[in-house]
């Protein structure tokens, strides 16, 4: 990992501050590092999801189930979930 300097102490008039360079190089250090996490991150996330039986892989339960409805069939389903739920919920009240 790239170590930066620390932040000088503002000793008070010694110290005029960072070079417009400096500020420029500080700020590309922090976007890479930056990035680099979001790769790791998404890496790891990746990862996670393939190991996991239901939700990962072209092969998962949920991958399969997803290819074959399409979007209609999807509304369908919601819709008569929807009727099996509400009758339950109102009942509660």
């Amino acid at each position: 990992m790239i170590s930066l300097p620390p932040y000088p102490a503002n000793d008070g008039p010694k110290w005029g501050g960072y070079t417009l360079d400096q500020i420029r190089m500080r700020r590309a250090l922090v976007q890479a590092r930056m990035e680099i996490q979001k790769f790791k991150m998404t890496a790891d996330i990746d990862k996670y999801r393939s190991k996991t039986p239901l939700l990962g892989g072209g092969s998962s339960v949920l991958s399969r189930i997803a290819g074959v409805f399409t979007v209609a069939e999807y509304g369908y389903l919601a819709w008569k979930v929807l009727r099996m739920v509400a009758p339950m919920l109102r009942r509660r009240k």
